[in-house]
C-alpha cells in the first residue's frame, strides 16, 4: 500500500500547527497511535524476549494545556475508524464494514476509550483475542494477537492508588507476554493469549502522582511508564485557526492502515547495527542520574527500541530501523527524560511533603492564571484548610513548607519559592 505521506508523526504534527495543542502532545499522541497500530504483530527480536512496540504513556500538564484535545485527531478521528467493536467477527453485523477500504477487515485494530475497570479490560482481551494465520511457522503452530489499545483522557479514571491488581496486570501486559492468566471469585479463571496493551491517558501533575500505587516504583511499573510533561505557557486559542482538512484526516486513515498491515520482526538496518550497538552497550549517554529514575533506567534501552519501532514504521513498511530513526527516538527521549523528574516530583512524599507540594503546584497555578506575584496568607490557608485532616496542623504545616523553601511568608503576604513545581 503507497502511503500518502513519508513521515506520518510529522504529518500528524503539522497538522496542529496554529492549534493550541502543545507540539510534545501532538507527537507523543500520534505515536501512541502507530504503537497501537503495529501491536503484538511486529517485534523487535532480543536475545531471550521480543520487544512490542506497546507504550504507557501519559500526557501531563496543568488544567487548560489541551491534554484531551491532543487525543481527538490521532484516535477519534483517525486511529477509531480503523477499529471494530470488541468481540465482534467479520460475520457478525455490527463489525465494520469499512476496514475493507484500508485493508483490515481480516485484521482490524480494536480500542477502548475512557472510563473501564481493570477486570473489565482483561475480560474484553479475552473476548477480542485471534490467531494471524500470516505469522504461522514451523515454530509457532498459531500465533495469538490480543492486541488492544487503551485511550483514557482521565488517568485517574483508569488508574486507582489502591488497586494491586491493576498494577500487576498493567505490568504484564507491558512485558506482552505470550500469555496471561488470572483467577478470580467471581467469573473464575480467564486466559488472555497473546496479550499486548498500548495506554494512552491524560493527567495533571497532582492527578498523575496521586493515583499512582505507592509502591509503583518498587514494583516495576513506574519504570515502564514514559510521563510526556509540559511545563510551557497555556497556549491561547484563536478563531483563524485552520481546521484539519477532510483530506488530511482520511490520508493519515490511509497511512496507519498500511501501518496496521505490518507484522513480523524489526531489525536495525546493517549499516546503522554497529554505531546503535555501541550506544546500547554504553546505557544510551547520558542516561538520567535523578536518584528516584534508578528504576526507570532499568528499562531505558527497551523504551528506546520501542519508541525506534514506531518511529521506523511511520516512514516505511520495510521493518528496519535506519540510523536517522534511532537519532531522532534518542532526540524524543531525551526531551522526555529532562523533565521526567518534574513529572514524579511528589511521588513518594511523606504525608507533610505531599501537601507542601501540592500546595505549592496550587499557588504558582493560582498566580500564573491572575498574573500576581503574591497571595493573601488568608487566601492560602483557606486552600490548605481542605488538604490537612486536622485545622490544628494548619501554622506547623505553613512552617514546614517555610523551612523546606516552598513559599516565603512576609506579613500577611505568601509568596512562592519554588517555580520548578508546576
Amino acid at each position: 500500500m503507497v502511503r500518502n505521506y513519508t513521515d506520518y508523526l510529522k504529518a500528524s504534527a503539522d497538522a496542529l500547527k496554529g492549534s493550541p495543542i502543545p507540539k510534545p502532545f501532538a507527537v507523543w499522541s500520534a505515536l501512541s497511535a502507530v504503537a497501537g497500530a503495529l501491536g503484538r504483530r511486529v517485534w523487535f527480536p532480543m536475545a531471550n524476549y521480543d520487544i512490542r512496540s506497546n507504550l504507557f504513556i501519559t500526557l501531563i500538564a496543568n488544567p487548560g494545556r489541551n491534554k484531551s484535545v491532543s487525543l481527538i485527531l490521532p484516535y477519534s478521528k483517525v486511529f477509531t475508524k480503523l477499529t471494530t467493536p470488541v468481540g465482534t467477527t467479520e460475520d457478525d453485523s455490527n463489525f465494520n464494514s469499512g476496514l475493507d477500504k484500508y485493508g483490515l477487515r481480516k485484521y482490524p485494530l480494536y480500542s477502548i476509550q475512557d472510563r473501564i475497570t481493570p477486570e473489565k479490560l482483561a475480560v474484553d482481551m479475552c473476548k477480542l483475542q485471534r490467531i494471524d494465520m500470516r505469522l504461522s511457522s514451523p515454530q509457532i503452530e498459531e500465533f495469538h494477537d490480543a492486541s488492544v489499545t487503551l485511550v483514557t483522557s482521565e488517568f485517574g479514571a483508569f488508574m486507582s492508588r489502591t488497586d494491586r491488581y491493576l498494577q500487576m496486570f498493567l505490568t504484564d501486559m507491558w512485558d506482552s507476554k505470550d500469555s496471561y492468566s488470572h483467577k478470580t471469585k467471581t467469573a473464575g479463571e480467564y486466559v488472555i493469549n497473546g496479550p499486548c496493551l498500548n495506554w494512552i491517558a491524560c493527567a495533571t501533575p497532582e492527578q498523575f502522582v496521586e493515583n499512582l500505587p505507592e509502591d509503583a516504583r518498587s514494583q516495576g511499573l513506574l519504570s515502564r511508564m514514559i510521563p510526556v510533561f509540559y511545563d510551557g505557557p497555556k497556549i491561547a486559542q484563536s478563531l483563524l485557526q485552520t481546521k484539519v482538512s477532510d483530506n488530511t484526516i482520511e490520508n493519515l486513515r490511509h497511512d496507519l492502515g498500511a501501518i496496521a498491515k505490518m507484522y513480523g520482526p524489526m531489525t536495525f538496518d546493517p549499516d546503522c547495527f554497529d554505531e546503535v550497538n555501541a550506544d546500547i552497550e554504553a546505557g544510551i549517554p547520558p542516561e538520567p542520574t535523578a536518584p528516584h529514575l534508578a528504576e526507570y533506567n532499568q528499562r531505558r534501552i527497551s523504551h528506546h527500541i520501542k519508541v525506534a519501532m514506531s518511529v521506523s514504521a511511520s516512514r516505511r513498511g520495510t521493518r528496519k530501523i535506519m540510523l536517522e530513526d534511532w537519532e531522532y527516538t534518542k532526540e524524543l527521549m531525551r526531551d522526555m527524560e529532562k523533565h521526567m523528574p518534574k513529572a514524579l516530583e511528589g511521588f513518594g512524599m511523606g504525608r507533610t511533603g505531599k501537601i507542601a507540594y501540592d500546595m505549592t503546584v496550587w499557588l504558582n497555578d493560582t498566580l500564573f492564571s491572575n498574573g500576581r506575584s503574591h497571595l493573601l496568607i488568608k487566601h492560602f490557608k483557606r486552600e490548605l484548610l481542605r488538604k490537612i485532616p486536622n485545622p490544628g496542623e494548619l501554622t506547623q504545616t505553613i512552617q514546614a513548607m517555610e523551612d523546606s523553601g516552598y513559599i516565603k511568608v512576609e506579613g500577611n503576604l505568601v509568596f512562592p519559592c519554588r517555580k520548578d513545581v508546576t
